[in-house]
């Protein structure tokens, strides 16, 4: 097939047409604004055409064409209500499965699948769009066991070993699933969806030199992945690269005007991009936050002090200046002796219990003048956060500081945000004279499904 120039008339026959040809067409879509042109205008020209046509055959072929047209364009829902009406056709029952499992109707695009699978009963790319459903749905042992059987007669193909590599990684086998990953890559080098996965996989352990050098080949790819691009600018933003970040999400939002990550993180980015650097200042900073950060256990205090501060979930001395000398002394066990032992801990560091609580314009916990802006601030953006942070934070819906001073740590650790994460949340909102919640005794509140 040509690469350099696609002839929609000549390769969307319906006689002709087939998967390979389809896959062919929407690389190139992506690949050239000019063929992405063609491809709008044949599909206006076939909604024009469709309604003047009167025969029901010739009908039907528009209908499939223009189905699976609208599908390689992304126009998902729009394409399934047209390849509804060729259902009946093995390419036309395919794509539409394509469509129900792109919308998470996993149900019906198992249906789908399956139907196109009668007349090839060991089709493989079938089989793996089956398979990748079960797992979508959840169904990881059934999609693993159907991925094994390709096991001798697909080991060379890059799809079998991405496939597998995703089964793993949804049962927690994530080792193994990184070396599938990698040996689909060694296979075909621009293999998108593997490349992403490996990106991924090095952006959580945050190994970000690897994960930007694997999402800036995964861009690259057509078509490209919207997730490759919004979480490239995460990390662009976090070394400071702003203007590159900025690029990221604005591509994003060339093909998606109201995506809302993007638009968030391209406003955060564009803010960043403004910010004044005071080198002495950060320098401050970090010190401030080193002393604040020592752990209890490296102070010497009494075994009943100890398991005291351990139960109330106390760790560091920072932990120390967000409760007060009343709170430690309602905790069981905990009495003048422990209060003492800790405020001479606290008096050589220069701090004190409940320091992190005050509100009002007060010197902060190194005597620095600072006006607390609890009262003014509303977003999540005017903390400051980091990019990463503020994308785990979005994730799980949590876009004000209403929001997020209404989570405890527990809360904020159940739902997947990184301990060095909450401990920066902790860090930005004292300087609000604010906290994450907690209960009487100090301790973090749990949420119902902690309790039994």
């Amino acid at each position: 097939m040509p690469t350099a120039d696609v002839d929609l008339d000549t390769l969307m026959k319906v006689e002709s047409l087939s998967r390979e040809t389809v896959t062919h067409i929407r690389k190139q879509v992506f690949s050239s604004k000019e063929i992405r042109e063609k491809l709008d205008a044949k599909t206006a020209s076939l909604r024009i055409g469709i309604k003047k046509v009167h025969d029901v055959n010739e009908a039907k072929d528009m209908t499939l064409l223009l189905g699976i047209l609208e599908w390689m364009i992304g126009n998902v829902r729009e394409a399934s209500e047209f390849l509804k009406e060729v259902k009946s056709r093995k390419i036309g029952v395919y794509y539409l499965g394509k469509c129900y499992q792109e919308l998470g109707d996993y149900d019906h695009a198992l249906e789908c699948f399956e139907r196109a699978q009668k007349t090839d009963d060991e089709e493989f790319d079938i089989c793996m769009d089956i398979a990748e459903t079960k797992r979508l749905k959840g169904d990881n042992e059934d999609a693993l066991k159907m991925i094994k059987r390709f096991s001798q007669s697909h080991g060379d193909n890059p799809d079998f070993h991405y496939q597998l590599g995703c089964c793993l990684d949804a049962l927690g086998e994530y080792d193994d699933a990184f070396n599938h990953y990698g040996q689909a890559l060694r296979i075909d080098p621009n293999h998108a969806k593997s490349l992403f996965r490996i990106a991924f996989y090095y952006d959580l352990n945050g190994e970000d030199e690897k994960a930007i050098d694997s999402y800036e080949q995964c861009i690259n790819l057509c078509p490209s992945h919207k997730n490759a691009f919004l979480n490239l600018g995460i990390l662009y933003e976090d070394k400071g690269s702003f203007d590159d970040a900025v690029y990221c999400f604005e591509t994003v939002l060339d093909a998606e005007p109201n995506n809302p990550r993007a638009l968030l993180f391209l406003k955060d980015a564009k803010a960043s991009m403004g910010m004044y650097y005071d080198e002495e200042v950060s320098k401050k900073q970090g010190k401030e936050s080193e002393v604040l950060n020592i752990p209890i256990s490296d102070f010497e205090l009494s075994v009943r002090s100890k398991n005291c501060l351990e139960k109330m979930n106390i760790r560091t001395l920072r932990d120390l200046t967000r409760i007060t000398e009343i709170d430690l002394l309602s905790f069981k066990n905990f009495g003048e002796t422990s209060l003492n032992e800790i405020k001479v801990i606290l008096s050589q560091k220069g701090l004190r219990l409940g320091q992190a609580l005050e509100s009002d314009s007060k010197p902060d916990v190194f005597g620095k003048n600072t006006e607390t802006k609890a009262s003014v601030i509303e977003s999540i953006s005017e903390l400051e956060l980091s990019a990463r942070c503020r994308s785990a934070l979005s994730k799980e819906g949590i876009e004000t500081i209403a929001d997020l001073v209404e989570q405890t740590e527990i809360a904020l650790d159940q739902k997947g945000i990184k301990e060095n994460h909450i401990a920066e949340i902790r860090e930005r909102l004292a300087e609000f004279g604010l906290t994450l919640k907690t209960v009487g005794n100090g301790t973090p509140a749990l949420n119902d499904s902690e309790t039994e």
